[in-house]
């Protein structure tokens, strides 16, 4: 049987070659140590004499067309260098395949703690909701970044943002299952039929708003750094609003637990009204219906699944999760047309 999962075989002393030659403050190179998790990109923790640090790669193997572009999340870190949006700092790109074969970025190791599960079981229920205010106040951060001053007004084309969106997944995930899929496909046809008008000025995306892409300190009130911003680009505001609400009204027991048919007042966590008010009000903008904007999301996250089926096919994949997403894309896509039409 073939393996599910490809990730470059570092070679140590080559590695810690590079990297004392392209940082200054880099110095002897002790071990790295892959971590476990995530479906899109290897990440290694990297213990050296100077400190620990993380080493984000590509997958070895076959990649998808304008998948996995590091260098994008690269420039984006570099970008928000003392802004308002705390990330990692970066240290050094990397595109000569030579050194260990695929492109990979070095940045700083950030202390925190990251909430995997967006019903919050580890933390009391009086302090759930404080965490979700905090990550809607960042979202609207990021949105209200000042894309001339940070060097990316040209990160992404300006206007018909989903209209370009809709083509780029649809086509990723014609090529990933050229032999499709029924509920996705219905979904596809839904949105073209409710795409709504984009006259927004593009702000900068996350891309991939979801509270485990959130580093927050000790005391689970401020976040210390915002991660995956390898998805990132310039576009409409709503896309990340309603990413961040629609992954929270999948099931409960699903691969990505979301919080679908729980009690949230029981549980101490915002509705998906409350938290998108706390954003329109951030962002100083009339509250909008966002049931579009979150079918939207879960037709992205279908499509991504249906590329980390191809890569689990191609053994590429970074988890052994990835072909149990890819499997189960339909739920995505179903939660999409639920989330359009309550009635379906």
């Amino acid at each position: 049987m073939r393996a599910v999962v490809g990730f470059p075989q570092l070679d140590s002393a080559r590695l810690g070659r590079y990297l004392e030659a392209q940082v200054p403050s880099f110095h002897r190179l002790r071990s790295a140590e892959r971590f476990v998790g995530g479906n899109s990109n290897p990440i290694w923790r990297i213990e050296a004499e100077s400190g620990r640090y993380i080493l984000r790669t590509q997958p070895a193997g076959e990649l998808l067309k304008s998948a996995h572009a590091l260098d994008r999340e690269y420039r984006v870190l570099c970008a928000h260098a003392g802004s308002a949006v705390p990330v990692a700092t970066p240290r050094v790109l990397c595109n000569d395949l030579d050194v260990i074969g695929v492109q990979f970025y070095l940045m700083d190791w950030v202390t925190g703690t990251v909430f995997r599960d967006v019903r919050l079981p580890e933390v009391d229920r009086s302090e759930r909701s404080a965490i979700y205010a905090a990550a809607i106040d960042m979202l609207a951060t990021i949105h209200r970044t000042d894309i001339d001053a940070r060097g990316l007004r040209d990160f992404g084309r300006p206007g018909h943002y989903f209209e370009r969106q809709m083509h780029r997944w649809s086509s990723q995930y014609r090529t990933a299952m050229p032999e499709g899929e029924p509920t996705l496909d219905r979904l596809i046809e839904a949105l073209k039929s409710a795409m709504p008008a984009d006259n927004e000025a593009p702000v900068l995306l996350h891309g991939d708003a979801r509270l485990d892409n959130l580093m927050f300190d000790g005391s689970g009130h401020h976040i210390v750094a915002v991660l995956d911003w390898e998805l990132s680009t310039l576009g409409h505001p709503l896309a990340d609003l309603g990413q961040f609400l629609a992954v929270q009204e999948l099931p409960a027991h699903y691969l990505l637990p979301g919080l679908a048919g729980l009690d949230r007042r029981a549980l101490g966590i915002p509705g998906a009204d409350e938290q998108a008010a706390r954003y329109f009000e951030a962002m100083g903008r009339a509250p909008v219906d966002l049931r579009f904007h979150k079918a939207f999301a879960m037709f992205r996250q279908a499509a991504m699944s249906a590329g980390l089926r191809r890569r689990a096919e191609l053994g590429t994949a970074v988890a052994e999760s990835a072909h149990l997403f890819g499997e189960t894309l339909d739920v995505f896509a179903r939660v999409g047309l639920e989330i359009l039409d309550p009635r379906h």
